[in-house]
């Protein structure tokens, strides 16, 4: 961990646990295997702030800023933990089609496939292909998928015929 990160809300960086570290490992250590063990970690172990930076000099939409999240050096302890426990589960619970989270897989690879889907679909005089390009910037949490579903359901019945 980068000793000269931004410390979380508790004011703690991890200059002062690589620093204290003779002080305060063997604490952090039975309270990281409480942990494991089951129990809920203190409410301090995992807060975060969340802090916006403004990407431009004068800001005046919240599109011009940066949301940056400063968590506890203990919470990101925790999460480096659960990540490395994960990391080999992983590539068998995300299917193979997913190429984001898992190591070795690059979310750069569905451009590509996507570039060599549309060179496929032109060639031997197949005409009546489609692709749709859809803009899902950051709106996984805003796209009415059932609305989505219905658009492509009418326009596909219009071109084809189907339903």
């Amino acid at each position: 961990m980068c000793a000269d990160s931004t410390a979380g809300p508790d004011g703690f960086s991890a200059h002062f646990f690589q620093n204290c570290w003779d002080i305060i490992g063997e604490d952090l250590y039975e309270a990281v295997l409480d942990f494991f063990s089951g129990s809920t970690p203190p409410k301090n172990f995992t807060t975060t702030t969340i802090v916006l930076i403004p990407k431009t000099e004068t800001p005046s939409t919240w599109k011009d800023f940066r949301p940056i999240s400063l968590c506890n050096v203990t919470g990101k302890i925790l999460s480096k933990l659960i990540n490395t426990q994960m990391a080999p589960l992983l590539p068998k619970i995300i299917s193979p089609a997913q190429s984001g989270f898992v190591q070795g897989r690059l979310i750069s690879d569905n451009i590509l496939l996507a570039q060599e889907l549309a060179h496929c679909l032109g060639k031997n005089g197949c005409m009546n292909n489609t692709i749709f390009k859809l803009d899902m910037e950051k709106a996984y949490d805003r796209v009415n998928w059932n609305f989505l579903y219905s658009c492509f359901v009418k326009w596909a019945s219009r071109q084809y015929g189907l339903i």
